[in-house]
């Protein structure tokens, strides 16, 4: 379902159970900092929090996505066999994804509290201080050692909630762009409004992730594309 979206590459994914995870591990961090950091501040009462976000959350945000950033690059050196600062594994990958989907969460979080409502806080952001992100960090980390644990019995409520979790990312982005595309942003009050424009980006969402999946595997039946290992 999501051979699309990921490499899936065996080296480079969590095996729970003796099975491999439908996400390379920096991607499975990175839909669950994601989906944990934008539950999180939409439950704290964030869904309208139209303020800018303070210059030290922006610098905060930066530093987590730049952490995944070195952390690719040192992995690409090795791959490369130039000299690189440290042997790359799964678990700096998991770390460094969750840092920079929670980075994503928020960032998502915020677009959509400034491009659908009709009255927005002005006064309120997303996140208004560094410590605020320590508990959604805290809560991807703890699902992300559970992950590590590898107990069979947590494979399909992680394969499956990976499924959840990237469509629910994509569907979020969505629903922004085709309020955009579609000349409705700042219009909605209430999201009752917001749930005919999101039925057709949840539809919209299911059927590209489907179709990337699907073009992927036709590509690998006929230009005969190397596998991953």
């Amino acid at each position: 379902m999501l051979h699309g979206l990921c490499a899936q590459r065996p080296s480079h994914s969590l095996s729970i159970g003796g099975t491999i995870l439908p996400l390379d591990a920096r991607m499975t961090g990175i839909y669950l900092g994601a989906v944990t950091s934008g539950v999180w501040f939409l439950a704290a009462g964030r869904l309208r929090a139209t303020a800018r976000l303070p210059r030290s959350i922006i610098a905060l945000l930066f530093a987590f996505i730049a952490a995944m950033a070195v952390d690719g690059l040192n992995a690409l050196l090795v791959d490369l066999g130039a000299p690189h600062a440290y042997q790359p594994s799964n678990v700096p990958r998991l770390i460094t994804g969750i840092l920079a989907g929670t980075a994503l969460g928020i960032a998502i979080v915020h677009l959509q509290a400034i491009s659908l409502w009709s009255i927005g806080e002005r006064r309120q952001a997303v996140v208004s201080r560094p410590a605020e992100v320590i508990a959604p960090l805290m809560v991807s980390g703890a699902l992300g050692g559970v992950a590590l644990s590898g107990l069979p019995i947590l494979y399909a409520p992680f394969a499956l909630g990976l499924v959840v979790a990237t469509v629910a990312a994509f569907w979020t982005l969505g629903v922004v762009l085709l309020a955009l595309i579609s000349n409705r942003a700042w219009r909605y009050q209430t999201p009752r409004e917001v749930a005919p424009l999101a039925s057709i980006a949840l539809v919209v969402t299911i059927l590209t992730i489907a179709g990337l999946a699907g073009a992927r595997y036709i590509a690998e039946q006929h230009f005969g594309l190397l596998k991953l290992t």
